[in-house]
């Protein structure tokens, strides 16, 4: 099965969850949305899915939403699942970035703000890279994590898992971050270094991923209305 038949029958999963849960909750409020930047090596994807299984969400990674960012027909099927009240909100929010940088006048970055907006209006999801923390309205988002761990430690972990030399795992540390660092900066919402744009910083090295999913569970569950329950 490709990618786009894997992408195509997840989204299928999806609308049909989405249409079930507006006709179940005549618009109720949406789930949890939680917002995930990583350090590259820091296991931020395996911490993601451990949070996902746990707190009945769903996971939408980096690579998928910019998959469906990019295919024009696909981000505009996601985006048709809102009501129009909300796709008015989102056209709202979407020109108050008209002209703000030349990045933010793209095709793809217009429709990966829609997208993300789609689905943090749906709520019950973990949004793992794509400049998320960044991108989402801050109403949107429940909760703004970012995993770090030390530089050491990270490149043994790339090292292990693509199989490369330290020497090489370090320079894919730094292109990746590098890469991040710049989409943030080009889209002119903040500094992804910068420990204030998120709700909790947590090191991977220090803390266990147990410990991590409750930690998420706890704040999560001191918000009204946003206990988290398997479904």
């Amino acid at each position: 099965m490709t990618t786009i038949d894997v992408l195509k029958q997840f989204l299928d999963g999806q609308f049909q969850a989405w249409n079930r849960q507006d006709e179940e909750h005549q618009r109720a409020p949406a789930g949890p949305v939680i917002a995930i930047t990583r350090e590259p090596g820091c296991g931020g994807a395996r911490i993601a899915q451990a949070l996902a299984q746990e707190l009945g969400l769903v996971l939408y990674d980096g690579k998928m939403v910019e998959e469906i960012a990019k295919d024009a027909h696909v981000s505009e099927q996601v985006v048709a699942t809102l009501d129009e009240k909300v796709r008015s909100e989102l056209d709202d929010w979407l020109s108050s970035f008209s002209g703000s940088t030349a990045l933010s006048s793209t095709q793809y970055l217009q429709s990966l703000r829609r997208v993300l907006f789609a689905i943090a209006t749906h709520g019950n999801a973990i949004i793992l890279g794509r400049g998320a923390n960044f991108l989402l309205p801050a109403e949107k988002k429940t909760l703004g994590i970012c995993l770090v761990a030390p530089l050491e430690r990270r490149i043994l972990n790339i090292a292990r898992e693509l199989q490369l030399s330290p020497e090489d795992a370090r320079r894919h540390i730094a292109r990746t971050e590098k890469e991040r660092r710049l989409l943030v900066k080009e889209i002119g919402c903040g500094d992804i270094t910068d420990v204030t744009n998120y709700h909790i910083v947590i090191n991977t090295a220090l803390i266990s991923d147990e410990t991590i999913v409750q930690i998420a569970k706890e704040i999560i569950n001191s918000r009204p209305g946003l206990e988290t329950r398997k479904p």
